[in-house]
């Protein structure tokens, strides 16, 4: 009866702490790959900004560009399509599902993805998955999904 009630058994929703955690990792080395590519291929600018002090920037055209557009998709839609997880997610042990608690897509998962830039402004993801029980953000909300411990 154990093994019945625990394939019963609901998943936990993750906690909003622990979806931030995993988003910071996974901006991590997509930051890490885009500077990477910067470095190898891409236009820099230094120089001196009036008050502001020193900069430097990094302009990715051509190939570069759909390298380091490739290597999103690929961590990011194709993977957590495919596994329910990001890198990020993997460290932090919690994985994306349909709202039916079944296994994601790829194309719910980017779905889910295209919405980031706007979750991300003025920390909006966060202010609406603070306003539901789910914890679920923009993109989850069109995409149809959750996030669970596991």
């Amino acid at each position: 009866m154990d093994l019945l009630s625990d394939l019963l058994e609901t998943p936990e929703i993750s906690p909003k702490r622990v979806r931030v955690a995993a988003a910071i990792v996974d901006f991590l080395i997509i930051w890490i790959i885009g500077f990477g590519l910067g470095l190898l291929f891409g236009q820099s600018r230094t120089g001196i900004s009036g008050e502001t002090g020193y900069f430097f920037s990094i302009h990715l055209t051509g190939i570069p560009a759909i390298l380091f557009f490739l290597s999103w998709i690929g961590l990011m839609p194709v993977m957590e399509g495919m596994t329910g997880k990001t890198i990020g997610k993997r460290v932090m042990k919690i994985k994306v599902v349909k709202e039916d608690f079944t296994d994601t897509t790829i194309g719910r998962s980017l779905a889910r993805h295209l919405f980031d830039s706007i979750d991300c402004f003025f920390l909006i993801g966060l202010i609406v998955a603070s306003t539901n029980k789910k914890n679920q953000r923009i993109g989850d909300l069109v995409a149809k999904t959750l996030v669970v411990r596991g």
